[in-house]
């Protein structure tokens, strides 16, 4: 192979890296698992595994298929992607970094083909749908998620935890944060107990996911769970909240399908406000 050769496929390597960089940049920034450096090796390991089923099998004789370890690469990536996706209570994340990283792959072997403007107008395309959020916010001149916030900062939570002390006849803490798509709220006992309770809400939009509740031992079968779930219910109607999402046991089915709750998978319940 002659060094020209050699050189071009160094700068397809140098800029598969740099592409897979800064798709990843923004899922950095976004503080998601799969970041600039996972990205980036993507992509380089998609561009080199092109630039070997191009150029690694000239001097072998016979039928040669460029397209066969591309569409390995193509297939071990949905693995890949399929590791980031996760589920908490009834919500499914991580399918726009499955989706990053799946991209960056094609990203890789479009550059290893050496299709270098397709490639860049991919990079610039995946960029900006990245930021469609922000584009929407300048074309718009409205920041939805700074306006889904402000309602949030409205919520009456000490409402919510006078009525679960009223419930435990006990003082109750919570604590509050915001990550970037939901609001969480947790609330436990505020002195220590052998057999501690645990709620924990997470408001995205106009949906109350409950996404831990936790009754105390001595308190089962007591009717304090009903009463837990109650307040919540009212607490969500008082905000205008449209739907309740849970998780629980099978064992307590029954519970939540007299509070109104209807089952829509295994343990999965929901109920519209």
């Amino acid at each position: 192979m002659d060094w020209n050769t050699q050189l071009v496929i160094a700068l397809r390597l140098v800029l598969a890296f740099a592409a897979g960089g800064v798709v990843g940049y923004e899922r950095t920034y976004q503080q998601k698992p799969a970041g600039s450096r996972t990205h980036a090796l993507v992509c380089l390991a998609s561009a080199l595994f092109m630039i070997v089923s191009i150029y690694g099998f000239t001097t072998f004789e016979g039928q040669k298929d460029p397209a066969r370890l591309a569409a390995q690469v193509v297939t071990g990536m949905g693995f890949i992607g399929a590791g980031t996706i996760w589920r908490e209570g009834s919500w499914v994340r991580g399918l726009t970094t499955a989706t990053t990283l799946w991209v960056t792959s094609a990203l890789g072997l479009a550059i290893g083909a050496g299709l270098y403007l397709p490639a860049g107008v991919a990079v610039a395309l995946v960029y900006i749908g990245l930021q469609f959020y922000t584009l929407k916010k300048v074309l718009t001149g409205r920041d939805e998620w700074f306006d889904t916030m402000h309602a949030f900062e409205r919520l009456e939570i000490g409402t919510l935890k006078m009525g679960l002390e009223r419930i435990f006849a006990t003082p109750i803490k919570f604590s509050s944060f915001n990550k970037l798509d939901h609001y969480i709220l947790n609330f436990e006992y505020s002195s220590g107990q052998p057999d501690p309770f645990s709620l924990t809400l997470s408001i995205k939009e106009h949906t109350l996911t409950i996404v831990l509740l936790y009754i105390p031992e001595h308190l089962r079968g007591k009717g304090y769970a009903r009463s837990v779930i109650e307040a919540v219910t009212n607490w969500a109607k008082e905000h205008n909240l449209k739907q309740i999402n849970l998780t629980s046991k099978s064992s307590v089915r029954n519970l939540w399908v007299k509070s109104g709750f209807q089952p829509v998978g295994d343990n999965m319940y929901t109920l519209k406000l």
